[in-house]
């Protein structure tokens, strides 16, 4: 019998960061002395909790896998890897949000207290293996995330997009109850006990034993709106209507951590529970190949008209969830070494993914100034001639989210496209490919406004103020960025225990 001291030891880090958050909640609105020094106060403290949070991760890293909570919870090396990602998004949208809180005016310590709390739920999230577990772990992230989204409360579009954020994710949340109810009812049958269950482990046991004839209708149903769920919150098309709204009205610290940190969450919950539900891929695959292709051409194809980057970015991101989504696809297909390789290639993916978007919006926080947004094509204007520096990292970024070689981009697609083809989903790595084509054009598009285009008069700006924190961060999202495009063995060193998921 696992003892309680067993079972906080597989959710260490998410307490550590729980505990981090209620110190800064009560740190800064007891304390006079902390309330005074907020703006050093919380930022640091966030980061030293998420920090330790990381290390406690790493060093369970060669740890054997265990279930805690009598199942609802397991730690394995998919989960801690899962983990280290969300803490590395989380880490350097800390040190984004130091800058344009700043900026804004918007220093208040609730919003690290947000931070911590949504990434609490992200790292339970990653290692639920049970859907009452999951669920509550993606409300805990996604109610954080609404309340972050309006979080510039004297901004009407930052309000607009709380708003459109919060009633489309309890649509979805509706969807993923919903279906979560109707497999526990359908699961009836599937456990090595007789009788209907939510555990991950033991419905991936009974579809193993029974393949498609366990499953019923009920359960069919229940999965297929769990998945319109998920659909929603990785901004899958048709689920992604709420996406570019949300993502230009948010204020853009919160917009680069939640463009990073669902993703990860959200496709680490889609591998964890499609590694259950492999036995019965014939029902599912053909749909997930579906949802790829939509969401790469669909995201690409309304890029190209968008002259606002943050808007841009958000379709970009739309468009990477297909990338992902087809990773998924080849985890599924693949067998044998090629389902491993599959499983490396989309966490690389994610990594990249994390870098390059995190970066982009870090420089577009670096070219802001107090009162005034860096948001469109022509505040980039010539930004060479401003500023190289800016006009140099922005293009290392714009190249990996464009898939150009030598970045970390270009990498993850090529390790995702490689395992395509071995999966034997020749039309979809074609699809991958075209879709990146496109992609290219409106990349580029931010190339040319920075190195070709004469700056106007207007758009001279000073530069951001407290830029300590972004600059950092944008030093390491372009460096790991260009070692990683040059070195990818070593990132897939780092993340080879992600191929070890205990419920398989």
């Amino acid at each position: 019998m696992v003892g309680m001291s067993d079972n906080l030891a597989a959710i260490l880090p998410a307490i550590i960061v729980m505990v981090t958050g209620f110190i800064v909640l009560l740190g800064d609105s007891c304390l006079p002395a902390w309330r005074n020094n907020g703006k050093a106060f919380n930022p640091a403290v966030t980061f030293v909790g998420i920090a330790v949070a990381l290390f406690f991760d790493m060093t369970r890293m060669g740890a054997k896998s265990a279930t805690a909570f009598s199942g609802a919870v397991v730690d394995d090396p998919f989960s801690r890897i899962s983990i280290l990602l969300l803490g590395v998004a989380a880490i350097l949208a800390v040190l984004l949000s130091t800058t344009y809180l700043e900026n804004k005016k918007l220093h208040h310590g609730e919003y690290y207290v947000l931070i911590l709390f949504s990434l609490f739920g992200a790292m339970l999230m990653a290692g639920s293996n049970d859907l009452i577990t999951l669920f509550v772990s993606i409300e805990t992230l996604s109610v954080a995330l609404y309340v972050l989204a309006g979080f510039a409360r004297t901004e009407e579009r930052s309000e607009e997009a709380a708003l459109k954020y919060f009633l489309l994710g309890a649509f979805a949340a509706g969807f993923l109850l919903y279906g979560i109810a109707l497999v526990y009812g359908g699961s009836y049958g599937l456990s090595h006990t007789g009788q209907a269950t939510t555990n991950l482990t033991e419905i991936g046991a009974g579809l193993a034993g029974s393949g498609l004839g366990g499953v019923t209708v009920m359960f069919g149903i229940g999965l297929a709106l769990m998945f319109v769920g998920f659909a929603f919150k990785a901004a899958l098309v048709p689920f992604h209507m709420w996406t570019p709204d949300v993502y230009q009205g948010s204020p853009t610290s919160v917009t680069a951590y939640m463009a990073a940190l669902t993703k990860i969450a959200i496709f680490t919950v889609i591998l964890r529970i499609l590694s259950v539900l492999t036995p019965i891929s014939s029902v599912w695959l053909m749909t997930a190949q579906l949802l790829a292709i939509l969401t790469m051409f669909g995201g690409n194809i309304l890029a190209v008209t968008q002259d606002n980057v943050k808007r841009m970015l958000a379709y970009s991101s739309i468009a990477h969830a297909g990338y992902i989504m087809a990773g998924v696809v080849a985890v599924g297909a693949a067998e044998g070494k090629f389902h491993d390789l599959a499983i490396s290639s989309t966490m690389f993916y994610l990594f990249a993914y994390t870098l390059m978007t995190i970066g982009s919006f870090g420089v577009l926080i670096w070219l802001s100034r107090r009162g005034r947004d860096c948001q469109t094509l022509g505040d980039l204007k010539g930004l060479v001639k401003r500023d190289p520096i800016g006009a140099y990292t922005m293009l290392v970024f714009m190249l990996s989210l464009g898939g150009i070689p030598p970045t970390m981009g270009f990498m993850g697609k090529l390790m995702i496209f490689n395992v395509l083809l071995s999966a034997g989903l020749t039309p979809l790595a074609l699809c991958l490919g075209f879709a990146s084509i496109i992609s290219v054009y409106y990349y580029l598009r931010v190339v040319w406004m920075m190195c070709f285009m004469e700056p106007d008069r207007e758009t001279i700006t000073e530069h951001a103020t407290e830029s300590g924190g972004t600059l950092f961060a944008i030093g390491v999202t372009v460096v790991l960025s260009l070692f990683f495009g040059l070195a990818p063995y070593l990132a897939q060193t780092l993340l080879a225990p992600a191929t070890s998921i205990l419920v398989r």
